[in-house]
């Protein structure tokens, strides 16, 4: 089973996906993560390489699918747990074309031949947040995400591109892949209960945990 977090800068995913380790961990339900935009080891060339092409948005869109597939390759997908920090709807999001059926076909099919290895999740919890409370948890924060990430139009495409995703998910012929909404405004801690919740309730109904 993989199950994949998702959703836009802002809605906690990096502190919920700490919290859910550290409890399944102390829990011992056995799991793999996959972090298909992580870097790559430092000796590979393509993280030597960034620092010098780091503005360069071709090598970039190169570099994540290097990131995508090398991470992949080390990952046994058949195992009973597969825990996602981001997934391949990750990559479909960021360059969102149009919300045209006719124009994504060919662009979802032009990322999946690129990512050959990287596999659609079994399940999405995707994290649902208001967009000011959003820019809010942003600003609080006070990192550098890049300019063009931070922008309200940027995240409003962003949040409505996963929308659009997950409601037609049978005609982008993702049918087997199934989505939950989750409250992301919740507090942390209850955030993490609910979302615990929700993974060990799918392992059991696919029989993969007792």
């Amino acid at each position: 089973m993989y199950i994949a977090i998702e959703g836009t800068k802002g809605t906690g995913k990096s502190t919920l996906l700490e919290n859910l380790k550290r409890k399944l961990q102390q829990d011992g339900i056995d799991f793999q993560m996959f972090a298909p935009t992580k870097a790559m080891p430092k000796e590979i060339w393509w993280e030597k390489a960034y620092s010098d092409y780091c503005q360069d948005d071709i090598f970039l869109d190169s570099l994540y699918t290097a990131r995508a597939n090398y991470h992949a390759s080390q990952i046994d997908f058949d195992r009973s747990l597969v825990l996602g920090d981001r997934s391949i709807l990750t990559s479909y999001v960021t360059r969102w074309p149009h919300d045209d059926l006719k124009r994504l076909l060919p662009y979802l099919d032009q990322i999946r031949q690129k990512e050959f290895l990287v596999p659609l999740p079994d399940l999405v919890l995707y994290l649902d947040l208001p967009l000011e409370v959003t820019l809010t948890r942003l600003e609080q924060r006070k990192r550098h995400y890049g300019i063009y990430d931070e922008q309200v139009d940027r995240l409003l495409q962003a949040k409505n591109a996963y929308e659009f995703l997950l409601q037609h998910k049978n005609q982008l012929s993702f049918s087997h892949m199934q989505y939950q909404w989750v409250d992301a405004s919740q507090k942390p801690q209850d955030l993490l209960e609910n979302v615990y919740a929700l993974v060990v309730e799918y392992l059991e109904k696919c029989e993969l945990f007792q």
